[in-house]
């Protein structure tokens, strides 16, 4: 069975029509029939979802439907036995670059010398490239400006 037939049938069996659990959820209708045909949606829309329906996070319907979409997502059939060992070696050799990337990253780190708030503006960075663009864009318009560089500088130093 795949994720979205499954939905499909909870969502039914709720008694909710598409319209109904959109309003439930706080979402457009279209995010309701992007999960049901089987569109990407992130996990964490098909979970708040299910969880409006009245299935929490440790119920057996959200952990079958938590499988079944990682099945879709991954094109990995979970149920033969003959796919897991390399699944599990392709998570083995994830873990093993992130691992080394995140220790790369620590050293890069500890040699910059960067304080913990430092590291902690760049995580809301990388979290948040939209902040970084519009910073961007404020640095051009006050480097466009006359005697921008200069009082960009003073500015910072001032403070």
């Amino acid at each position: 069975m795949q994720y979205t037939a499954l939905f499909r049938r909870l969502r039914e069996q709720r008694g909710l029509t598409h319209d109904a659990l959109a309003r439930l959820a706080r979402c457009h209708r279209n995010t309701v029939l992007n999960v049901e045909a089987g569109r990407r949606v992130r996990f964490e829309t098909v979970a708040h979802l299910m969880a409006k329906m009245g299935h929490p996070s440790d119920s057996p319907e959200m952990a079958t439907l938590a499988l079944l979409w990682l099945e879709a997502v991954s094109g990995i059939d979970l149920a033969d036995p003959s796919t897991l060992g390399p699944a599990r070696q392709k998570a083995a050799a994830y873990t093993r670059s992130a691992s080394q990337a995140a220790a790369a990253l620590a050293e890069t780190v500890r040699r910059a010398g960067l304080s913990e708030r430092e590291i902690r503006l760049l995580g809301f960075a990388a979290r948040n490239p939209e902040v970084l663009a519009i910073l961007d864009s404020i640095q051009s318009l006050v480097a466009a400006a006359p005697g921008g560089d200069e009082r960009a500088l003073k500015v910072a130093e001032d403070r």
